[in-house]
């Protein structure tokens, strides 16, 4: 985990705690904790307090404003602690009324039932109704097999079950409505992720700054990977070599679903180019895009960029169609500016590669920038080792990778295994976007 990235996740841990230092403050502990009722009630009270808090600020680091992906070095990352600080939030605002429950238990089980279920109490029934809701969208997201696009839609009820339980925290006779300080910290709170969940689930495509293009080609190339080109009608996105974008394409034969692609044109390439590998419906149905279609883009994200990197001495390392932001990195390259770049190649053969020609001539014409490719039919798959023994030594260089994820994980290990800090391997989880 990089310094920036901690820095990120150390401010949202401090921001959601924030409610709970102000609620020690409020009450002497040993009222708080006298006996098993008003210690499940300030258990529940706890629970609720930093899960209203953890959901609104999952709510506004998921707006995908640039500002975010800068502040948790990369989209990839954002969206890892996304998915963690989601599933820790909905563990805490469930165990939020079953312990307040636990003092209508001791009464009896059928007070405790009651006080689970919808009433005349409104302030209870908009909470417990905005907990349904979130449950229900968290088994479809992990049981339900649909679609890429309707699984997006489902994700817009997020915004629906947040306003249920801001409802909830606004008319509940509690701590909050009896203190100005933590009463308006979380409707403050509240109120950003509410504006960032509605800007993302309906806003975004209206009002962010998205860049229109336009297709003139669509190839099919080796292995069925389609090279798209793409000329702007307008302003053209600015961009760092491996970066990536959110692609929309209108018209023309495919899905109007949103999908991030790496661009694999360098920056001061006015046309944009993707090659793009079919592995799902949206990209194996890329092959009926039709020229002269539209394509709407938002962007661009991510940090894996050679330009990001501390040292120029660097590995690059490729695994089939992982090639692609290297792609626009080695076209980026400009002779004096210090960089010395091997960039292993790995593919079933050569038959399963895109552009060799173009990056050997562009090996031919730098000498600090080197080609190996390994075909794992002929040599079985890369490792650390063959790594360290082609490319001479692994010390002080940053290594970039980008293939399928067993194949980036497995090399990480091994080359931290040969001595490599781990800090020194860079790689983005498309799977996580």
């Amino acid at each position: 985990m990089s310094k920036q990235n901690k820095i990120a996740i150390a401010v949202v841990i401090i921001l959601a705690i924030l409610p709970l230092l102000r609620w020690l403050f409020l009450l002497p502990l040993n009222i708080r904790f006298a006996d098993l009722a008003s210690t499940a009630t300030s258990l529940g009270q706890i629970a609720g307090l930093i899960g209203m808090a953890l959901f609104a600020l999952n709510l506004i680091i998921s707006s995908r404003l640039k500002f975010f992906d800068r502040f948790f070095y990369g989209l990839d990352r954002l969206y890892h602690h996304h998915r963690q600080i989601g599933a820790i939030a909905f563990c805490l605002i469930l165990f939020h009324p079953l312990a307040l429950a636990i003092k209508y238990l001791l009464l009896s089980v059928n007070s405790a039932a009651w006080f689970l279920f919808p009433s005349t109490n409104w302030a209870v029934t908009f909470g417990i109704i905005g907990l349904l809701v979130l449950m229900l969208l968290i088994v479809l997201t992990f049981y339900a097999r649909m679609k890429y696009q309707h699984w997006k839609i489902t994700h817009k009820f997020m915004v629906a079950a947040f306003i249920f339980a801001f409802i909830h925290i606004l008319l509940i006779p509690s701590d909050i409505s009896r203190d100005f300080l933590l009463r308006y910290y979380l409707i403050i709170l509240s109120l950003l992720g509410l504006a960032a969940g509605f800007y993302r689930a309906f806003l975004a495509p209206y009002i962010n700054e998205n860049f229109k293009y336009r297709i003139i080609k669509a190839d099919q190339l080796a292995n069925q990977v389609m090279q798209i080109e793409a000329e702007p009608l307008g302003p053209a996105i600015n961009f760092l070599s491996g970066q990536f974008i959110f692609i929309k394409f209108i018209g023309g034969g495919v899905s109007s679903e949103v999908h991030p692609f790496t661009i694999s044109s360098a920056p001061r390439q006015k046309i944009l180019q993707f090659n793009i590998k079919p592995l799902g419906d949206f990209t194996t149905d890329l092959k009926n895009l039709r020229a002269d279609s539209m394509a709407i883009i938002e962007g661009p994200y991510g940090k894996l960029s050679y330009r990001n990197m501390s040292s120029k001495n660097q590995i690059w390392i490729a695994g089939g169609i992982g090639i692609t932001p290297f792609l626009s990195m080695a076209r980026d390259l400009v002779a004096g500016e210090g960089y010395k770049i091997i960039l292993f190649y790995c593919a079933l053969d050569e038959q399963e590669t895109v552009h060799l020609d173009e990056l050997r001539n562009i090996a031919a014409g730098n000498s600090n920038f080197q080609l190996i490719t390994w075909y794992s039919r002929e040599k079985g798959r890369i490792n650390g080792q063959e790594v360290a023994k082609l490319s001479g030594e692994l010390a002080n260089q940053e290594i970039l990778l980008c293939g399928p994820l067993p194949f980036m994980l497995d090399l990480r290990k091994q080359l931290m295994q040969l001595g490599v800090n781990k800090n020194n391997i860079h790689f983005e989880q498309f799977k996580l976007l």
